[in-house]
């Protein structure tokens, strides 16, 4: 696979990315580990690669290309908090977790896909502007969501192409406080996501993330943003009945109890299921569409039967992949 270069006939961010992004090679000499090893896992299932600008920070993509003038949403990917501590009272130099259930769930999905990095991961540790404060108490930082902002404009504005938003943990947590900030967001799905950084805190005793933004003091997202919310029902590290507290303040959320999962991402019948729910959610004529198939009824705090395609999943569903560093 050429890792530089779109392939000829895939027009999905082709005009959109090349005047904006620095393409890179995935292996490089000399790259710390962890984040190599991410990058190897991104080759492995067959994304290409390379950076986007920020305002103020560059930040790693990896993205599949599919179908010439294609108007489906882009579904972009956001990672968990990865490694931000390695002990109570040591933060980790290089936050960027060394594997990616998210990145999984993404080769997964039929549409038009892009994995947008944080700030500072992905070896920019040591990048002008930088700090390990952007990785801990400041993760979810105006700095940060600023910037995350300003590379999926980059990528998107030019077309108008509508974006769903996928978060993993803390990656819900700023799906969240980007989706209130960009026009072009029709949806969010989040996974184990932090969506009450204060509740969370409190919870585990930790320290006070005193810069960040918390999706839980917004405002509500406006109804014509469809949410779906999967919540891991073993999950203690961000616990279902956190998660279903705020999916019920937010208009036209959904919540999904995975049977059986832990802190991580949902197994693939599930996320398949969640995929395709989705899919039926997405305008077709100007309007979204009030109900997917198997979702009808109160959608908040609602666990369905077995089985059923979205509304449960496999009754034995259990997170693909173990779960990463704890995440805000």
């Amino acid at each position: 696979m050429n890792k530089d270069v779109l392939p000829a006939g895939q027009s999905i961010l082709r005009a959109i990315i090349l005047p904006w992004i620095i393409l890179a090679s995935i292996g490089c000499s000399g790259c710390n580990p962890r984040y190599a090893r991410l990058d190897r896992q991104a080759e492995k299932l067959r994304f290409h690669s390379g950076w986007v600008e920020g305002s103020g920070f560059r930040h790693r993509i990896y993205f599949r290309a599919s179908g010439d003038g294609d108007p489906e949403p882009l579904w972009v990917f956001l990672e968990g908090d990865g490694l931000a501590w390695l002990s109570s009272d040591r933060v980790a130099r290089e936050p960027t977790p060394p594997h990616s259930c998210l990145l999984t769930r993404m080769a997964e999905t039929p549409e038009n896909v892009v994995y947008l990095g944080r700030p500072c991961y992905h070896g920019q540790a040591q990048a002008p502007g930088c700090h390990p404060l952007l990785w801990t108490q400041d993760r979810y930082a105006p700095t940060v969501v600023a910037s995350m902002k300003a590379a999926l404009q980059a990528l998107t504005d030019d077309f108008r192409r509508p974006v769903i938003l996928v978060g993993y943990s803390g990656g819900g947590t700023l799906a969240m406080l980007l989706a209130a900030r960009l026009p072009s967001v029709i949806g969010v799905i989040t996974l184990a996501g932090n969506l009450n950084v204060a509740a969370w805190r409190r919870l585990h005793g930790y320290s006070l993330l005193a810069g960040s933004l918390d999706p839980a003091r917004q405002p509500p997202l406006p109804d014509d943003i469809f949410q779906i919310h999967i919540a891991g029902q073993l999950d203690d590290n961000i616990p279902a009945d956190l998660i279903a507290t705020e999916a019920a303040r937010q208009p036209n959320a959904r919540l999904l109890i995975a049977p059986g999962m832990r802190h991580g991402c949902p197994a693939e019948e599930i996320w398949r299921a969640v995929v395709t729910a989705a899919t039926t959610l997405v305008p077709r004529t100007g309007k979204k569409q009030e109900q997917c198939p198997c979702m009808k009824g109160n959608h908040n705090n609602d666990q369905r039967n077995p089985g059923h395609d979205l509304c449960t999943g496999p009754s034995s569903g259990s997170s693909a992949l173990p779960p990463q560093e704890p995440a805000g």
